[in-house]
């Protein structure tokens, strides 16, 4: 298999157990080749919330580490021979809910690894949209990839590790039903968050997959309509429709092997039940941890701010346009999914008693 060395353009033979314990840090385009950005991270602690601010961090303190291309077929063929364990749990989002304090407080658990959307596994998935939604050829290779960059980041690095979470991107909420499919045994987690907060939070800190300039072919597919219609809606408008429609996938898909979670239910002890219901069983140390991580405002890589609910002050500096977009576009959906969330809790309490 042939690779190149980011530093270095000249080609190399790579063999595949040469991989182990290397990450997939990007999926990438190099020298018109789709393929992966690999990272050597063995022993390196993923300590800050999202994966890419960990390999930014070790490019930081290292520029010259080295970085390895491969075409995706590398995926398939470290598949076979790593040891990597299998998810514990997907958390899904549906934006600025709450999913990094989930993430963090899977992240407090001994010997857990927690991937929080790395590029790796979400613009591959995002290729579903843009690229494989034939249900054809491609949609199968994208499946194939998908798993093996899944399997890539849940290595093994030290031999202790027990636990594996991964944490999508929002945006891959529009693939639920295909990564089901991949995974039809992992349990999975959906939070959300009412629709005007929602709102509110990503037009003060506009997110890269709100850009319509960057992401109008992945948009116009979640939302079911043309880039032209994509590229002329104001941000409130895009954002009220693409959350919509994470929360009706969410319903659609939702079902005995899902927990869905409103953005007001966070708590200790919610953060608690949702490890349990992963089917893990927190010790003590473990649940102090939690705690810990639940008093800590989740996206703070250097874990120095405490956490403060924000639901009010979102409500107060919510203009009349965001408003109207939620109601709109999204309060019905939003209404739904709480009916189907007190429908699966109900249910799912049963069973436990």
């Amino acid at each position: 298999m042939s690779a190149e060395v980011s530093s270095n353009p000249s080609l190399t033979t790579v063999r595949v157990e040469s991989l182990k314990g290397w990450l997939p840090v990007d999926a990438v385009v190099a020298n018109e080749r789709p393929g992966l950005c690999w990272m050597d991270m063995q022993g390196v602690r993923l300590s800050e919330p999202f994966f890419q601010q960990t390999v930014e961090r070790l490019r930081a303190e290292l520029p010259a580490r080295p970085e390895i291309f491969t075409e995706f077929d590398a995926l398939v063929q470290l598949e076979k021979i790593s040891d990597s364990l299998r998810p514990s749990g997907f958390i899904f989002h549906s934006s600025r809910c709450g999913s990094t304090l989930v993430a963090n407080a899977c992240k407090a658990l001994n010997n857990s690894i927690v991937i929080s959307e790395a590029y790796a596994i979400d613009k591959l998935v995002g290729r579903f949209s843009t690229d494989g939604s034939d249900g054809g050829v491609k949609e199968l290779l994208y499946s194939i990839f998908v798993r093996g960059a899944v399997n890539a980041l849940g290595q093994r690095t030290t031999g202790k590790e027990r636990h594996f979470f991964v944490k999508f991107s929002s945006c891959s909420v529009a693939q639920l039903g295909r990564i089901q499919r991949i995974w039809p045994d992992v349990p999975w987690l959906f939070l959300y968050r009412n629709p005007t907060e929602t709102i509110v939070s990503n037009l003060s800190s506009i997110p890269e997959w709100l850009e319509p300039d960057k992401e109008a072919r992945l948009l116009a597919d979640i939302l079911q309509t043309s880039e032209t219609e994509v590229n002329n809606m104001t941000r409130a408008e895009l954002c009220a429709r693409a959350i919509a429609r994470f929360y009706s996938i969410a319903y659609q898909f939702a079902n005995g092997n899902s927990m869905l979670l409103n953005y007001d239910q966070l708590s200790l002890p919610v953060l608690l039940s949702v490890i349990r219901f992963f089917k893990i069983g927190p010790s003590t140390v473990e649940v102090e941890a939690v705690t810990r991580a639940s008093q800590i405002y989740s996206k703070d890589i250097y874990s120095e701010r405490a956490f403060i609910a924000d639901s009010d002050t979102k409500q107060l500096v919510a203009s009349a346009l965001v408003r109207e977009m939620a109601e709109r576009w999204a309060t019905g959906p939003y209404q739904l999914l709480e009916q189907k969330r007190t429908e699966i809790a109900s249910t799912q309490n049963g069973e436990a008693c």
